[in-house]
């Protein structure tokens, strides 16, 4: 009797997948990304923004008191020509947000408001002279949030005033979206405004957000303290990327991820090979 062995060979392209010990990828959704840090050796950046026409990030990072009396310190890394400096001029930067169809970018540190010009790269005092800003947003109008008592404020008219449905909350992150709906969050979770209802509902109340942030296309994403979640029309916010050190998040020009985790800032771009396992990056 003769024994008939079958042997079968898994044909597998070289670079499909790459020992996990010596991967550089990601895996969010159904993609794969290659991770390319663009500058490391920070302290926890975060409020990662893209000022588009000129695909140029910006964001903050801390900066150790033991040797300097500045805790925040704001930077920027042009996309382009990877050109990096820190901003001077703001004691205490760590706000940003871009008003994209006027290329204003706004800055904000401990004793104000700032503007800051791309081609001459000086900041220039805008408003709200001695206020220590905490965050800022921009749709249509100027948002900020102040420090210590985290309320919310909105720029009408030239001036600054506390948004009168938020004055009984406190807001650490604050974000509408194209479709001009609310999210903000807090210590104790992400939330949605209903302006038509004066209503607040809770989206999740487990977990920390670190930034709230659209891509190109108009999708939300929320950076939290346990990775990447992305809000699903059918299904709310939905995890799709597991990170525990995740720290920051903006899109470029060309709608690639750029993450920060607690040392660097990575941009990714798709790649065909992953890892041979996928360890969640916990």
């Amino acid at each position: 009797m003769f024994t008939i062995v079958f042997i079968i060979f898994l044909i597998v392209k070289p670079g499909m997948f790459i020992p996990n010990g010596t991967c550089d990828r990601l895996h969010i959704e159904n993609n794969w990304y290659q991770k390319e840090v663009i500058w490391k050796n920070l302290g926890r950046p975060y409020n990662l923004n893209i000022h588009r026409g000129s695909n140029t990030l910006f964001f903050s990072y801390t900066v150790p008191e033991l040797y300097t009396d500045v805790d925040f310190q704001l930077a920027y890394y042009n996309l382009f020509n990877k050109e990096y400096q820190t901003i001077v001029g703001i004691r205490g930067g760590c706000a940003v947000c871009i008003d994209q169809a006027n290329d204003d970018i706004y800055l904000g540190g401990s004793d104000g408001i700032y503007k800051y010009n791309v081609m001459t790269k000086i900041a220039d005092f805008y408003k709200e002279k001695g206020v220590n800003i905490w965050a800022l947003f921009y749709k249509k109008n100027l948002f900020y949030i102040s420090y210590p008592d985290q309320k919310l404020h909105i720029e009408v008219d030239g001036k600054f005033a506390p948004v009168k449905e938020f004055e009984g909350m406190e807001v650490d992150h604050f974000h509408i979206n194209t479709d001009n709906v609310i999210y903000f969050a807090n210590k104790t979770g992400l939330y949605k405004y209903n302006s038509l209802v004066n209503v607040v509902e809770i989206l999740n109340d487990l977990i920390t957000v670190r930034q709230i942030v659209e891509d190109n296309n108009g999708d939300l994403y929320v950076c939290t303290n346990i990775g990447l979640f992305v809000e699903k029309k059918t299904k709310g916010f939905v995890q799709v990327l597991k990170m525990k050190n995740l720290h920051g998040l903006a899109f470029d020009k060309d709608n690639n991820f750029v993450l920060s985790d607690e040392k660097s800032v990575m941009k990714l771009t798709e790649s065909k090979s992953g890892c041979m396992s996928n360890d969640d990056h916990w």
